[in-house]
């Protein structure tokens, strides 16, 4: 049986996508090929250290659980958001890749990992709001989704890592 790699393929370009921009910009860097959790790349410039989550995105939007961000509880099949996960280190750096079909032609937005948190607080409340706090296909699931109008702000926000 072929297994699809595609994935692997895609997170693989993001993150060296970030290495090479990173030196670029006189930043020494490394990846951990999805060896580390919560760190895809390592760079380090002035005697720090800087660990890096980088999430790659082909088309579309990303897509995450969103109980991984947040506490969310239910009443039967109404969900709750009480708040935002405590266990998360908002500090870690966030760059999301955006590639396109030739090299050049991918974006980079870069933020912290409370900056996510915080929008996928808000997307996932807001869609919540909407449908009474019922997921109208699937009420158990807590998928939310974010995409590039959501992250503007963040585009080429590489003070955040010099």
């Amino acid at each position: 049986m072929k297994k699809n790699f595609s994935n692997k393929l895609v997170g693989q370009i993001g993150e060296n996508l970030v290495v090479a921009e990173l030196g670029r910009r006189c930043v020494i860097a490394t990846t951990f090929s999805g060896n580390v959790p919560d760190i895809d790349v390592l760079a380090y410039k002035d005697g720090v250290s800087i660990p890096i989550q980088v999430k790659t995105v082909k088309k579309g939007n990303l897509s995450v659980d969103a109980k991984d961000y947040l506490e969310i509880e239910f009443e039967g099949d109404k969900q709750i958001v009480k708040g935002k996960n405590r266990d998360i280190d908002r500090g870690i750096i966030f760059v999301i890749v955006y590639i396109g079909k030739n090299l050049g032609d991918e974006e980079f937005y870069i933020c912290t990992k409370g900056n996510i948190q915080d929008l996928i607080f808000k997307n996932h409340s807001k869609y919540l709001a909407k449908n009474k706090g019922v997921r109208p296909k699937n009420p158990k699931s807590t998928h939310c989704s974010y995409n590039k109008g959501d992250l503007v702000k963040y585009i080429n926000n590489w003070k955040l890592l010099t």
